[in-house]
């Protein structure tokens, strides 16, 4: 019924009872077609001495699955959203045709900045700070020949040549033989925190040093400064040396707006320490840390299903699909006054239902770090300003809040002043020409010794990495398939640039400038009022519901008698603006009436004054959640 719905309209053209439907069934369908497995042979496993598996998460994401415990784990490999015969890497000539350089310059660059107006900077910080928690490749490949980008006539590269280190394939077995790559992926690909808390035990034991002795904290806590700031690493995970760089469990592609998000769970961390040995005084260090991190994570997991998301997806049927994913069609306020109604997870949502992995053993996949592709949500000026009267404190472009310089924000403007700032500043739009300059010519080298364009990189690594081109990949997904230009997007200038670039070939269209291009207008287009393509849309209702699916502690074991009484009920009880409230109490008045966070805060003097009092009020009972649809 909904594939032969779909082939009349898209789903978003149908009346609200029917599109809501037709979106639950295509994950159904993609559930059992869009799932595949890449594991020959799974990466090495250790029973942890003395570790409480069945209460706890592994530092390496191991034995979330008792019976596959390699499943999810640091080290496995990305799975794949399309039939595996259709995911081999594209080789020379195609892989540069057209030039990744060429369509940076033409279809991508930032002319004038097009901004969300419904959207603030932390909705950009934020999901960079999912993505490090669920995903990342390993470095580039230095035992192969690096990948030459053609530079088009006349580009203003400043080296005359761009070169790029291939994505290292994970090779394991002979197994492999005749099979398309697969890589491995060094982030536990779990909902578990591990961009906070690392994905190994070194890592962990680094974030949990206290940075005035240098030794690990007895009390379960993170290790922050006197000031409530992140400690400095003074270099990556993976070794990249930066003198002022913070200390995270990942801290590569630091900005200032990751170190806001990391600071703010850090200290959410130790607030849910605090809580737990208020209610379990006899409790050691190692349990409560242990106890927290569930918590914390699974308050992560719940900010992005209910706010995050239905922010970006900003329409009836996006906010009722998503946050039906946490709470079910019944509804937050049902769900929590009599619990659940069955085993389901339509009516009363996904945590707490049976865990299941469908067609493929849990991994994030290929596709999903494509779409999720989203630098053109960064702008290329940040100004940071006092919250108290708006006043402009110092302005820097993106390559000066970068890396190390993020540390020297916070040296000069107050943590409350950052937050502000990024709260009441808009990203940018996911469409063509918008992508940031500041990325397409980054001031720093790569592990290779060139300069970097990320936007050619990001045409690059799909190719590479066998990600099929927009047309395919939308063929793969049952979606409806562009014909034309027109058919893809209506603006007529686009048309012409498009067909320029590609030879007027549709099909050689790649799959991120034909998300980008996606117009809302066209009969198959982005949904109205969504801030992504209908393209990427379908695979977050997949990946989405899966991260919590397949992940026993959002299953079977999401319950009081793993997360404690007291920690389950702070999940229940709180929401971002909770976690604001508790940090930065002075920044009330300027989200008391922001329906989500990540909508724009009142600026200056006196903001939200009504509401000061009704904020605190939810502040001492521990934070309301955020219920508006």
């Amino acid at each position: 019924m909904t594939l032969s719905l779909s082939r009349i309209q898209a789903w978003h053209r149908w009346p609200f009872l029917i599109a809501v439907p037709m979106v639950v069934g295509h994950r159904t369908i993609m559930r059992r077609l869009n799932l595949t497995d890449t594991q020959t042979v799974p990466p090495p496993t250790a029973l942890p001495p003395e570790f409480d598996m069945r209460g706890a998460r592994t530092a390496d994401g191991s034995f979330n699955d008792l019976g596959t415990p390699w499943m999810g784990m640091a080290g496995a490999r990305f799975g794949r959203n399309m039939p595996l015969d259709r995911t081999f890497g594209e080789t020379p000539p195609t892989l540069f045709a057209p030039s990744p350089r060429l369509i940076s310059n033409r279809l991508l660059a930032r002319g004038d900045f097009v901004e969300v107006p419904h959207l603030n900077v932390l909705a950009a910080a934020w999901i960079q700070f999912m993505i490090h928690d669920w995903l990342s490749h390993e470095s580039g490949d230095r035992c192969a020949a690096p990948h030459e980008i053609p530079l088009p006539q006349g580009d203003d590269w400043p080296e005359g040549r761009m070169t790029v280190l291939p994505t290292r394939p994970d090779r394991r077995s002979a197994a492999d033989a005749g099979r398309p790559a697969a890589y491995a992926n060094t982030e536990t690909g779990w909902w578990d925190g591990s961009q906070i808390y690392g994905s190994s035990l070194e890592r962990q034991r680094a974030v949990r040093t206290d940075p005035a002795t240098g030794r690990v904290l007895s009390d379960g806590k993170l290790g922050l400064t006197a000031d409530g700031l992140l400690p400095l690493a003074h270099r990556t995970a993976r070794g990249k040396a930066d003198r002022n760089l913070e200390l995270a469990g990942v801290n590569g592609n630091w900005w200032i707006g990751l170190s806001v998000m990391h600071t703010l769970f850090a200290r959410e961390h130790n607030a849910i320490v605090d809580h737990l040995r208020d209610a379990y005084p006899d409790a050691c260090g190692e349990w409560l840390f242990q106890k927290a991190r569930l918590v914390n994570a699974a308050l992560t997991a719940k900010i992005h299903t209910v706010e995050w998301t239905p922010a970006l997806m900003n329409s009836p049927e996006g906010r009722m699909v998503m946050r039906g994913n946490f709470w079910g069609l019944l509804g937050e306020h049902y769900a929590r006054a009599f619990g659940r109604v069955g085993t389901g997870e339509i009516l009363s949502g996904i945590p707490g239902s049976p865990t299941e992995h469908h067609a493929a053993p849990y991994a994030m996949t290929e596709e999903f770090a494509a779409v999720y592709r989203m630098h053109s949500l960064m702008p290329d000026v940040f100004s940071f300003r006092h919250h108290a009267d708006d006043a402009e404190i110092l302005r820097r472009d993106l390559a000066k809040v970068a890396g190390g310089q993020a540390r020297e924000i916070h040296e000069r403007v107050a943590f409350a002043d950052v937050v502000y700032s990024l709260a009441t500043s808009k990203p940018g739009a996911l469409v063509l020409h918008n992508y940031p300059n500041g990325l397409r010519r980054l001031d720093r080298l790569d592990a290779n010794g060139v300069y970097l364009d990320m936007a050619a990189v990001d045409i690059l690594r799909d190719r590479e990495r066998g990600v099929p081109r927009y047309c395919a990949f939308r063929r793969h997904i049952n979606a409806h398939v562009p014909r034309t230009f027109a058919e893809l997007t209506d603006d007529v200038t686009w048309q012409k640039e498009l067909d320029e670039v590609y030879g007027g070939n549709i099909e050689a269209v790649d799959l991120l400038v034909g998300t980008l291009a996606e117009s809302r207008s066209v009969r198959y287009g982005t949904p109205p009022a969504f801030g992504f393509s209908d393209t990427a849309f379908r695979i977050f209702i997949l990946m989405a519901s899966r991260r919590l699916k397949s992940d026993r502690f959002y299953t079977e074991d999401f319950r009081p008698e793993i997360y404690t009484p007291a920690g389950f009920a702070w999940i229940q009880d709180n929401a971002l603006r909770s976690v604001m409230e508790r940090h930065c109490p002075a920044l009330r008045p300027h989200f008391a009436d922001a329906r989500n966070l990540f909508f724009p805060w009142a600026k200056g003097a006196g903001a939200g004054e009504a509401r000061t009092g009704a904020a605190s009020e939810r502040s001492s009972r521990g934070g309301a959640p955020w219920t508006k649809p």
